[in-house]
Parts: structure tokens; sequence; C-alpha cells
């Protein structure tokens, strides 16, 4: 059933409109690495990053989820999609990450004081659940027209009552990254083999050494060597946004929303509605 939607998702690019969010993704990452390899203790590249995907990856979310929804993917229905749909998925996400901050600031205060390393541990599984449990709140709130706190809780009902399918589409998400990670990791050593071979000549305690602060990898790269990393960074994510997106589309159009309607039986088989769209379906 995974793969299935990652195939749909992949015949969707050949409409322009969804090669939109990956590439600005892509420009966003890649300049986000060269700032913060830049200047590795001022973490402006990663402030860059966050900044960019909660305040400007929403709007193209939006779009993207939308041209999939409707089967539109004309650019005036894309922009116009993401206007209206940028706070309904912009909301949920700041909600989501200030709960996971608390989350973790609340085990981290007396966890410093008492030394009891579990408390962050547990804060830590416990954040990790809250994305796992909430991660379609986007397309619930694109597809389904959810408000904030409406999108959150459609995404953890659909996880619950799906949760062998949900499994299955994480472990496809995981093999589409670690495939673009060996070839980013392969592609990266192979163009920097020669900014690298001071390593080989270094003992263990000098590569110890040297892997104490990042700055000295920074400074081993060179400009040619940062260029490199925050183009390949930039390809990398501009490869899986490009793939993930419509997967995650397509997956919650017809794997999730659809096979819940079935199971719960809320489309009779024979009558004039047993042709009803999902988006007939909830406006009813």
């Amino acid at each position: 059933m995974g793969m299935q939607a990652l195939n749909q998702g992949i015949l969707t690019l050949k409409n322009p409109v969804m090669w939109i969010y990956p590439i600005i993704a892509g420009l966003f990452v890649f300049a986000a690495v060269m700032f913060g390899l830049a200047d590795i203790t001022d973490y402006f590249g990663l402030k860059l990053a966050i900044l960019f995907f909660i305040f400007v990856s929403p709007f193209f979310i939006a779009g993207t989820y939308a041209a999939v929804k409707s089967g539109d993917f004309s650019v005036n229905a894309y922009i116009k999609s993401a206007a209206g749909g940028y706070f309904r998925v912009m909301l949920p996400c700041f909600l989501l990450l200030f709960a996971i901050i608390l989350l973790t600031f609340i085990a981290t205060v007396p966890a410093f004081f008492t030394g009891a390393a579990g408390l962050f541990v547990f804060a830590y599984i416990i954040g990790i659940a809250l994305i796992l449990l909430t991660f379609f709140f986007d397309t619930a709130a694109i597809f389904e027209d959810k408000k904030i706190f409406e999108s959150l809780k459609r995404s953890i009902e659909l996880v619950m009552a799906k949760p062998l399918e949900v499994i299955l589409f994480y472990i496809v998400a995981a093999l589409l990254v670690f495939v673009l990670f060996m070839g980013y990791t392969m592609i990266w050593s192979s163009l920097l083999a020669e900014e690298f071979e001071p390593l080989l000549t270094m003992s263990q305690s000098e590569l110890a050494a040297f892997s104490q602060d990042p700055a000295n990898l920074v400074s081993l790269l060179g400009e040619h060597g940062v260029f490199v990393t925050a183009v390949l960074a930039g390809i990398a994510v501009l490869l899986f946004t490009l793939l993930f997106m419509p997967y995650k589309a397509i997956f919650y159009r017809d794997e999730l929303t659809v096979s819940l309607i079935s199971m719960l039986g809320k489309i009779p088989e024979k009558s004039d509605d047993s042709n009803l769209s999902v988006d007939d379906f909830y406006k009813k």
C-alpha cells in the first residue's frame, strides 16, 4: 500500500507546481548550511532553517496538498489554495513545536538539578510519540478543512485507527531517507576525497581531538568543501521533499481516510451517494 501511494505520488511530478516547494526548500537548506558552516558557533543557519520550516513552508505545503486534493495543478489555483490554507498548517505546527520545547524544558530542569537523566529520556520519547501521532495534521487541515485543534485530533484518530498502514508509511519514508542519505554520503566523500586526505595520516588520539571541535572540520573542508556540502544538502532536501510531499498527500487521501471511511461503513454501497469523493463526503 505504501509503495503504491509513492508510485502515484511520483506521477504527479509531471506538473510543474509540484516542484515549487522542493526547489525553494532546497535553496533554503543550501543557504542555511552555508551560513551555519561559515560561523559554526553562531547557529544562524539552524535558526534560518527553523524559521523557514515554521513560517514559510506552510504556504507551499498547503498549496501542494490542495493541488493533489483538487487535481487542479494550475499556478493560480496553487497560490490561492496556499494562501487560504497557510494558517491552518502553520498554527498547529507552531503549537506542536511549542509543546515539544515546553516538554523538554519541564523535563530538563529537574534532570539538571537532580541528575535524573531518565526524565529527559522520558520527555524525548513522549516528544517523538507526539510527533508520530500528529504527523498528519497538515494533510487533515487541507484535505478535510480542519482547524488547528481539529487537525491535530484528526491525525491522532487516523493513526490510532490504522496503525499498520501508518507504520508501513513510516517504513517507506525511512527507506527513502536512508537511500538519499547514503547517496549523499557517497557523493560527498568522493567529491571531497582530497580535502579528507590529512585525516588518513592522523593517529587515533589526533582524530579524537580533531572530532571534539566541529570548527576543525569546517577548516579542513575549506571554502570549496563547504560549498559542495551545502549544494549536496540542498539537492538531497529537494529530492526528498519532491518525493515525500505527494507520497504523504496521496497516502492520506487513498489509504487513511478512504480506508477508514470504508471500514466504518459510512458510505452506502448502493445509493446515489456511492460515488461520493472523499471531499464530498466530508462536506455532507
